[in-house]
């Protein structure tokens, strides 16, 4: 039989149990189930904010009084000329905290109360004309958006529409890479052609805030970007010709101000490289590229790097009149032996960028 000892341990390791049970049962599994259980408490307020249709992005945000004093906020970042309900996000805080919040919003524009069931169904209409292009709302939207509660999106009816001109109208946000802005665009010409939306095209981001340094432009005339820090989609890199390919890994060199003794030259071996690896496998060049990556170059780097190699080669076999075409197995060998080092001791004194 235990000892004192061991059966007070055993008592306190049930009560411990116990208590860790009951603790479970009040904490909500998920962030669906916590909402849930908020959302049952007295609404506090419900706001979008001013001028949203006009300029196509704001806030819409519900609020719930909380069993401690305080206050359930969940606030949905919307674009209703495009993308949808691109963030979601949620705060459970005191009343000065989440009017504090709140306020930081309203620098960019005021807000207006409205009835809990004309921001449901905005958020539910938007969220379909999103879908229809084919972009899904932020992660944590299908959550949140049940702290309306009881408040029916059908009690509400009025009518949305969404895009401008009747036309999906893409504006970037300011948090966005190029490269986002570029897989966002090929998406909707993917899927809707290119007359059927419209962007807004920053010529100078540096002065972002002047209005002449922007333009409204058709699908039609927009030039996707080639950026070699991104690794172009292969398909689509290899369905243009030649030239175009050239086009844009000089038009890359200009906008990165990067001054090269031969542009052209430059460009022929940059596509190359970029041809090899969305070729496949055939050559070990994107495998190649990867490992230099990984070994701390970044990905415009490893171009060059690779590029060297080849350079090497084609210059041998251009000198060596009595030499073989080219030798994909040596090209390859010397690509296996290739490493951040070698690349820095050997070819990096050239100077060229």
């Amino acid at each position: 039989m235990p000892s004192g000892i061991g059966r007070r341990r055993e008592a306190k390791a049930a009560r411990r149990k116990k208590l860790l049970a009951e603790r479970n049962k009040q904490t909500p599994s998920s962030l669906a189930q916590q909402i849930r259980r908020l959302a049952t408490a007295p609404l506090h307020s419900c706001l979008i904010q001013e001028g949203l249709f006009e300029r196509g992005n704001g806030m819409a945000i519900v609020t719930r009084k909380s069993a401690d004093g305080g206050l359930a906020l969940a606030a949905f970042l919307l674009d209703v000329y495009c993308l949808g309900v691109k963030d979601a996000m949620f705060r459970q805080a005191g009343t000065a905290e989440i009017e504090a919040f709140i306020e930081t919003c309203e620098e960019t524009a005021g807000f207006e109360a409205v009835d809990p069931s004309h921001a449901r169904k905005l958020l539910r209409d938007l969220v379909a004309y999103a879908r229809s292009l084919g972009f899904e709302p932020a992660k944590d939207y299908a959550a949140l958006e049940l702290l309306f509660g009881d408040s029916p999106a059908d009690a509400c009816d009025v009518s949305f529409s969404f895009g401008r001109d009747g036309k999906p109208f893409y504006i970037p946000g300011p948090g966005e890479t190029p490269a986002q802005i570029r897989r966002r665009l090929n998406h909707l010409r993917r899927r809707l052609g290119d007359d059927a939306f419209d962007f807004l095209l920053a010529e100078d981001f540096e002065d972002e805030d002047e209005d002449e340094d922007f333009a409204v432009l058709p699908a039609s005339e927009w030039e996707p970007d080639y950026d070699p820090a991104e690794t172009p989609d292969p398909a689509e890199w290899l369905a243009l010709d030649e030239q175009e390919r050239l086009d844009r890994v000089r038009a890359f060199h200009r906008r990165a101000g990067i001054r090269l003794p031969n542009d052209t030259i430059h460009a022929v071996f940059h596509a190359i490289v970029e041809n090899q690896i969305a070729a496949g496998d055939e050559l070990p060049v994107r495998r190649a590229v990867e490992r230099l990556m990984a070994d701390g170059l970044d990905r415009h780097e490893a171009l060059h790097a690779v590029g060297s190699v080849l350079a090497g080669h084609l210059h041998a076999t251009l000198q060596d009149e009595g030499a073989d075409s080219f030798s994909e197995e040596t090209y390859a060998a010397d690509l296996d032996r290739l490493t951040v080092e070698s690349w820095h001791q050997e070819w990096e004194s050239d100077g060229e960028s």
